[in-house]
């Protein structure tokens, strides 16, 4: 008990101390008129719905048509704009048919909502706003905190698909449904980001080859300013036996991933709502280390490769640098984000991610 009223010490504590030092809404608001076109984007398979009554905005990427047995399939990145001044709160997501029959979470590959016009937590790259595999659960914040959004903010929708049935499906949609508070001055919500760590650095292909016996991945890196996590997660494919986020200054292990698992094959990755323990500090001038372990007993190489990805949100304690368009690593990953479905049609890599 005792520890419990500490650790609810320690987080009201963070959010009094945000509270005191908080800015008016928005909190990174940028010009509209500034940001530049993308090229290379599409905008023919998204559709954005947004329901004033129950608060929610549907995002739906498709129609696609998944013949049986298909490994992946990467969908062209769709651009949307979300009419919504407020704050997220939660999302949930289903893959269905034209007439609402619910499919099966195995055709979802992989998704990714990106904000090109804000840089990450740990590095100047666009901003991973919301990832998720056919692993993951939808997920609801607590009421007090949730992601500001500013009105006619612009995301990339990136979606892999899948097929590993034996039904060919003639056309499929994946409906993300996100949970908004509309704007009210006098009820704000405690602003949270995103924050997302990849083995596989911030740049270039996340996917890697997992050849029979063990495969170590890891990258290490520091966080813009001090933060505090107060969820996290992790994706990971298939044989994976550990995930975790270490500080590299004093040795200990910040958080672990626990695996559901079916004969190798990777249903569910833990979630820690750690703001209930008072949160897992992260500081500017500490390095941290995301690593991932693999063990492949098949004898051949696994047919998607890995992934090692942790994230989550955290209570942000100072300011985010400025945000510059000209970074090498920011123009280098939009690069790479936008050209990948061109890339796996081409046929490098049927399955990379970003």
């Amino acid at each position: 008990m005792k520890r419990r009223i500490l650790a609810f010490g320690v987080i009201m504590s963070a959010v009094l101390a945000a509270f005191a030092s908080r800015q008016d809404f928005p909190v990174d608001d940028i010009a509209l008129a500034d940001r530049p076109p993308i090229a290379g984007v599409a905008t023919d398979l998204v559709t954005v719905n947004v329901d004033s009554v129950a608060n929610t905005i549907d995002l739906v990427v498709g129609p696609v048509a998944l013949p049986a047995g298909l490994p992946g399939l990467r969908v062209p990145i769709q651009l949307a704009e979300l009419p919504v001044h407020g704050w997220l709160g939660g999302f949930a997501w289903h893959i269905r048919d034209v007439r609402g029959r619910v499919y099966s979470s195995e055709l979802l590959h992989h998704f990714n909502l990106i904000d090109p016009d804000r840089r990450e937590l740990f590095s100047p790259v666009a901003r991973r706003v919301l990832a998720f595999g056919r692993e993951t659960e939808g997920q609801q914040l607590p009421a007090f905190i949730g992601y500001p959004l500013q009105a006619d903010t612009r995301f990339l929708l990136v979606t892999m698909f899948a097929n590993p049935g034996s039904e060919s499906i003639d056309s499929a949609y994946l409906h993300l449904t996100l949970d908004f508070i509309p704007y009210k001055r006098a009820i704000q919500p405690l602003p949270v980001f995103p924050f997302h760590l990849d083995v596989a650095g911030p740049v270039g292909e996340k996917d890697f080859p997992v050849p029979p016996g063990r495969t170590v991945k890891a990258w290490e890196g520091s966080p813009a300013t001090d933060a505090r996590i107060l969820a996290i997660s992790g994706h990971v494919h298939d044989y994976a036996r550990m995930l975790r986020l270490e500080d590299v200054t004093t040795g200990e292990v910040l958080w672990a991933a626990d695996f559901d698992t079916e004969a190798g094959h990777v249903t569910g990755v833990s979630r820690t709502m750690a703001w209930k323990r008072g949160g897992i500090l992260l500081h500017a001038n500490h390095r941290y280390r995301a690593v991932v372990e693999y063990e492949n007993p098949s004898g051949e190489p696994t047919l998607h490769g890995g992934m090692g990805v942790i994230g989550g949100i955290a209570l942000v304690r100072g300011s985010f640098p400025s945000f510059d368009r000209q970074n090498t690593d920011y123009a280098t990953d939009l690069a790479n984000v936008i050209s990948a479905p061109q890339r796996a049609h081409a046929g490098h890599s049927h399955a990379s991610h970003h």
